[in-house]
């Protein structure tokens, strides 16, 4: 798998990976519990949850 300018799902539009080739790609992607992308498919949009902390 070569990561390439058509196949970059970032909002910013790139990455540093960019012309890099790996063995192994991405199959699923999970956002707290909710599948979000499946095979090369983006499923639903679910937006991060903000991160807290106690102190």
């Amino acid at each position: 798998y070569t990561v390439g300018k058509n196949n970059i799902l970032y909002k910013c539009g790139w990455s540093p990976f960019e012309g890099e080739t790996f063995r192994h790609s991405i199959e699923k992607t999970f956002v707290n519990g909710n599948l979000v992308f499946d095979k090369g498919n983006v499923v639903e949009s679910a937006p991060g949850e903000a991160l807290t902390f106690n102190r």
